[in-house]
């Protein structure tokens, strides 16, 4: 079941998530809750690997090749849902 919240979330980091949301054609809480879910999962990278992704990722406009994507998609253990 899902339920609704209110949560501030920096306006960069938001409209990055609605321009993923778009171009996947999926609604923005989709987007959030495929984030939040691997995020919360035993899984979980280390911290300092979470914080240097997150600088990397909300810091400055992304500037990522499809080759780095990949490969950090594949050193995360990215499993789509």
């Amino acid at each position: 079941m899902k339920k609704r919240v209110s949560i501030l979330i920096e306006e960069e980091v938001i409209r990055h998530a609605k321009q993923r949301a778009f171009e996947e054609g999926r609604p923005l809480s989709d987007v959030i809750q495929g984030a939040l879910v691997p995020f919360l999962s035993s899984e979980v990278p280390d911290l300092r690997k979470r914080e240097k992704a997150y600088q990397f990722f909300c810091g400055q406009p992304i500037r990522l090749s499809r080759k780095q994507f990949k490969e950090i998609l594949r050193e995360e253990n990215f499993k789509p849902h």
